[in-house]
């Protein structure tokens, strides 16, 4: 199994929390704070290692997805491949 590591730059703040929401989630409210939704960010449905604020540990087969939210917000972003062992997948 191969992991990759993907780092990025969001374009502007506002990017950088439309980023942020699409990968970790975030509360949604309705009706002035009577209604709470959880919505869930790509991060919390595949397994990975965050090891700073914009830098991802995660599956080769998982990547493309983050990769497609990274393009939607424009954000500059590497990916790149660490390594094949049988040992990665104790990483994530």
């Amino acid at each position: 199994m191969s992991v990759m590591v993907i780092t990025y730059k969001p374009p502007n703040k506002s990017k950088s929390v439309q980023i942020s929401r699409a990968l970790n989630g975030y509360k949604d409210r309705s009706n002035h704070g009577e209604y709470s939704y959880e919505r869930k960010g790509l991060l919390e449905k595949i397994p990975h290692r965050k090891l700073t604020k914009n830098v991802i540990l995660l599956k080769e087969a998982d990547h493309e997805k983050l990769v497609e939210i990274l393009e939607k917000y424009e954000a500059e972003y590497y990916a790149g491949t660490i390594g094949k062992t049988s040992e990665s997948g104790e990483i994530l």
